[in-house]
């Protein structure tokens, strides 16, 4: 199955010799699979973790790192670049608009952007409990800003990106859903499971939430449950919108 870093890299498709900035670019998933794609393009990351940056610069080859806050102005000037990318970022700051005005600035005139989104709300897990299941998965949508970095949260990011794109200065040209499948739970606890029962938990220490860490352990035993019995799937849906700089 193709991930979804890997469909981003097929849509930016960036040519030889382009420049492709990765806003909000973590540990360089997305810009390894378009350094695997187009081997002379020029990638560069922008992120305010300095930790992921690292990881990044170790696993991207030749690639150019920038820690910076994508709160403020991109620390690259006017019509720089061919391809700007990001991935799960936009939510994670106050104005998300005012980002998207920033990508439309360092964008060469008929650059492409490629952005991405999953909406957190769309996470599907099998369960017996299911009214406990959806507690569980809401109370991870709607949890305050839990994480280092992150200035805000928006769970419906995903389904909202389409519209902010197509309000701003970009040329909204299409918009697709990746939806991400898998049966088995340790797979699906690397991708997402177990980020939600220790964000539940540390919400829960914390007083915050309505789901106690009592119950999260019995979320996760039906989930095992249904593992056992080959009874398991989980999914969750990202949109990826591609849009242009009018030239």
């Amino acid at each position: 199955m193709i991930v979804v870093h890997e469909q981003i890299a097929q849509l930016a498709s960036p040519a030889p010799g382009s420049i492709v900035v990765d806003a909000g670019a973590g540990s360089g998933r997305t810009l390894a699979a378009i350094g695997g794609m187009a081997p002379r393009a020029r990638l560069i990351a922008i992120d305010l973790d300095g930790e992921k940056l690292a990881s990044a610069m170790a696993t991207v080859p030749n690639l150019t790192a920038i820690r910076a806050d994508l709160a403020g102005p991109l620390p690259i000037a006017d019509r720089q670049v061919d391809v700007v990318i990001s991935t799960n970022t936009l939510e994670c700051l106050v104005d998300p608009s005012a980002a998207l005005v920033e990508m439309a600035r360092i964008l060469r005139p008929t650059g492409v952007a490629v952005l991405a989104h999953t909406d957190f709300e769309t996470i599907v897990v099998t369960a017996s409990d299911r009214e406990l299941s959806r507690r569980v998965l809401r109370t991870y949508a709607d949890l305050p800003v839990p994480y280092l970095y992150m200035q805000a949260t928006d769970a419906q990011l995903g389904r909202r990106l389409s519209g902010l794109v197509r309000r701003g200065p970009l040329r909204h040209e299409s918009v697709q859903a990746h939806t991400r499948v898998v049966s088995s739970l340790a797979e699906a606890a690397d991708l997402r499971l177990r980020e939600v029962a220790t964000a539940i938990r540390s919400a829960a220490d914390q007083g915050l939430g309505g789901v106690t860490p009592t119950e999260v352990d019995r979320w996760w035993s039906d989930l095992e449950a249904a593992d056992a019995a080959d009874e398991f799937l989980f999914s969750e849906t990202a949109y990826i919108v591609t849009a242009r700089l009018p030239g």
